[in-house]
């Protein structure tokens, strides 16, 4: 799926999520499509409403479900849970802290909800006028793990990738992984949701995470569980890394520490990776990503 389809489905699930936040409107009003439904390992599943995904772990009398998005979204999921277990959901697990994934955690009453702790300063800062934020049960710094009916679920933070609260989800025993809006399907980030993203951050969680035995990648926003794509976004923003910083340390070798910041103004519009220009977006958003780079090595942003 290309980059702007999964963009424009994302678009629409960040609308729907700010038009119905304390609010009550149906599903049939935003026509959402019918989810689609993939068992990945026994007892796991992966639930996809062509806009976000959403991970199923049924196991027991225990169930996991990861980002639930806003109320509507929520009560497909509930509808796919129930078509699975008779069990309530037990553990509702948030992959950060962006108000498109965290809404209609309320629709789970009996759920304790899971996300890092950097989650909490962010939501403390929301107006729930606009935006449906959850009561975090749980939060961990690192690591923690949740048993499901016997199948162990991991939570890692590996520091900053998109937003400060990336959480990295691990079933070790299936080698599932789930993350959220770090890398698409043969595509880079439009350049228009790039701006809460640490670009050395995501590279070093991607580059980490490809070192794990993993046979199913959940993204966010992509239909595919396909490991290559996350490992192919790896490289790109390995040699995307490799270039910026080259041109970053000519810089600093010629006009001192401050050199960087006259970069700005052209290496974005200079510096190219022809290898990638039949990736989605690549054209459009290229050069905010080098600009992204930049400010990720230089200025830690």
């Amino acid at each position: 799926m290309k980059s702007k389809n999964g963009r424009n489905a994302a678009a629409a699930l960040l609308a729907v999520t700010l038009i119905v936040a304390g609010g009550s409107v149906s599903a049939q009003e935003f026509q959402l499509p019918d989810p689609e439904v993939t068992e990945l390992a026994p007892g796991v599943h992966h639930m996809w409403i062509g806009g976000g995904s959403t991970l199923i772990v049924v196991s027991g009398q225990d169930v996991l479900i990861t980002d639930t998005y806003n109320n509507l979204v929520a009560q497909l999921i509930q509808d796919v849970v129930a078509s699975l277990t008779d069990n309530p959901v037990s553990h509702v697990v948030l992959t950060h802290e962006h108000y498109d994934h965290v809404g209609g955690t309320g629709m789970f009453p009996d759920a304790t909800v899971y996300c890092h702790v950097n989650c909490q300063p962010i939501f403390d800062l929301a107006d729930p006028a606009i935006t449906d934020v959850p009561d975090v049960d749980e939060t961990f710094t690192d690591f923690t793990r949740i048993v499901v009916g016997g199948i162990p679920v991991e939570l890692h933070y590996l520091g900053p990738g998109d937003g400060d609260a990336t959480t990295i989800v691990y079933l070790p025993e299936q080698k599932v992984v789930v993350s959220s809006d770090m890398y698409e399907e043969m595509a880079i980030s439009d350049a228009g949701v790039v701006d809460d993203k640490n670009f050395t951050g995501t590279r070093k969680i991607l580059n980490e995470v490809s070192g794990w035995e993993v046979e199913h990648a959940v993204n966010a926003h992509s239909a595919s569980t396909d490991p290559q794509v996350l490992m192919a976004t790896a490289q790109y923003l390995n040699d995307l890394y490799d270039a910026v910083r080259e041109a970053l340390v000519a810089a600093q070798e010629q006009g001192g520490p401050f050199a960087g910041y006259s970069l700005m103004n052209s290496l974005p519009d200079s510096l190219e990776l022809p290898q990638y220009s039949e990736w989605g977006n690549y054209d459009t958003s290229f050069s905010r990503h080098v600009e992204r780079m930049l400010l990720s090595i230089f200025h830690g942003d």
